[in-house]
């Protein structure tokens, strides 16, 4: 057992502590239970490493440690740091991350640059996530001009390949980070469906066509992580199933904004805040195999928090 079910064993055993205290009168003169103060931590440390799908470009409000990674306050690592209850979380999660970015300091959107991605991995971290490698290769902006342009500018095999070869870089970050926190539980979420596998809509304006070989590559991405997760040593977190029937085309029920560019709402084909307090439920299954006590908004102890400053 990990330090991170070993703690969430405890937490769970604590509310369930509390939950059976009785805080009212039992009709036989007996004076009420205690009050029992259930705001614990389960003394986990967590690290989120990511792209834009971790960070949450635009969603609500954008953290400005640092402002050029366009970090939400509602995303996934942060629903998840609320809802385990954890000691401390440090989230350098940064839109257009590629896995080289875990190694080396990124330029970000605004000029400025953060420092490695793996430099906020100790021997102390309990808990990793590991949400990225659909920006190597250009992977996802091919799929966009893909969707924007139609079949003839899709290079599908091109994209298959690039995605195939994901796993290994995949497979090289999970095994640096258990060499930084060897017992860290360490794992790999994987990308919600964006498009729809069958047919299309309005809100897209082309036809099934063309987003069926789109779908695929994404499919082959997502199959790609898997595979890398595996091998490094850690563990996957699907999120295509999950998704499926929550695409840009679903409406009301879309995890992930359409093709326009929502202030507030989310970048464009990027998951909105319900996308990720999804993403963070299947991840809370995984790490605890029960429910989360979902949350409108994510609302970590602030004193858990450790602020990502750039470097330089």
């Amino acid at each position: 057992m990990t330090a991170v079910h070993r703690a969430a064993a405890l937490l769970a055993a604590l509310v369930l502590a509390v939950s059976g205290c009785s805080t009212g009168n039992d009709g036989d003169g007996a004076l009420p239970d205690p009050v029992v103060d259930t705001e614990v931590t389960t003394g986990i440390d967590y690290v989120a490493l990511g792209d834009s799908f971790s960070a949450g470009p635009f969603i609500g409000a954008m953290r400005s440690d640092p402002e050029g990674c366009a970090r939400s306050r509602d995303n996934y690592p942060a629903f998840l740091a609320d809802w385990l209850d954890v000691e401390s979380y440090t989230d350098v999660t940064c839109s257009a991350a590629t896995t080289a970015d875990l190694y080396a300091p990124m330029v970000m959107f605004n000029g400025a640059t953060t420092g490695p991605q793996l430099d906020a991995v100790s021997a102390d971290t309990d808990l990793v996530t590991i949400g990225m490698g659909g920006n190597d290769f250009g992977i996802y902006d091919s799929l966009i001009r893909c969707q924007a342009g139609g079949a003839e500018a899709c290079p599908v095999a091109d994209l298959r390949a690039d995605a195939g070869k994901v796993a290994a870089r995949v497979e090289k970050a999970v095994r640096r980070v258990r060499q930084a926190a060897p017992e860290a539980e360490v794992l790999v979420v994987g990308y919600p469906d964006i498009l729809p596998t069958e047919g299309t809509c309005a809100a897209l304006g082309v036809s099934a066509d063309v987003l069926g070989p789109v779908a695929d590559v994404a499919g082959v991405l997502n199959a790609s992580l898997r595979r890398g997760a595996t091998a490094g040593g850690g563990s996957y977190v699907d999120l295509e199933g999950p998704s499926e029937g929550h695409d840009v085309c679903a409406r009301g029920r879309a995890w992930v904004n359409g093709p326009q560019f929502r202030l507030g709402v989310a970048a464009p084909f990027h998951p909105k805040v319900n996308g990720m307090r999804a993403a963070a439920g299947e991840v809370y299954r995984e790490v605890t195999g029960e429910e989360p006590e979902v949350t409108e908004h994510a609302e970590p102890d602030p004193d858990a928090i450790v602020l990502n400053e750039p470097a330089g």
